[in-house]
């Protein structure tokens, strides 16, 4: 009987966990979709119940604010939700939207972690989207 409850207990469990499809290259759709778009230090994280809320000291802004050398994204605390998992001290290149308390980002989004020894690290894929991004940069600037 107690293998029967278990059987039925495993069947009704809904996994939590976050499924996000693979982004092909960037483009000028995928850009135009992101508010902020900057590269810089993870430099401090705050828990609350249902999100993280990181301070990125900004080292270049592709896209957004330009202005502060600071700013807060949130996003998920959980990764089964989709929420990133940032350490104080990385480095990170950040695409968010804005919402109504500043900006947001997730796993699903081309946010990536830049340090090498990272889970998910892809070398071509940064060094493709920083360069498709600093074109932007200086084709915006002219």
């Amino acid at each position: 009987m107690l293998h029967l409850l278990l059987f039925f207990a495993l069947l009704t469990h809904k996994p939590n966990y976050c499924s996000c499809i693979h982004l092909p290259p960037i483009d000028e759709q995928q850009y135009r979709e992101y508010d902020l778009i900057a590269k810089g230090k993870i430099a401090k994280i705050s828990l609350s119940d249902f999100e993280r809320t990181i301070d990125v000291t900004v080292e270049n802004y592709y896209k957004g604010e330009q202005n502060k050398t600071k700013i807060k994204i949130t996003t998920p605390r959980q990764e089964g939700m989709c929420g990133i998992v940032p350490k104080v001290g990385e480095e990170w290149l950040m695409f968010a939207y804005a919402d109504k308390n500043g900006f947001r980002t997730e796993l699903c989004t081309r946010t990536k972690n830049m340090n090498p020894k990272a889970w998910d690290y892809n070398k071509s894929e940064i060094a493709d989207d920083i360069k498709f991004l600093e074109a932007k940069r200086t084709t915006s600037s002219r």
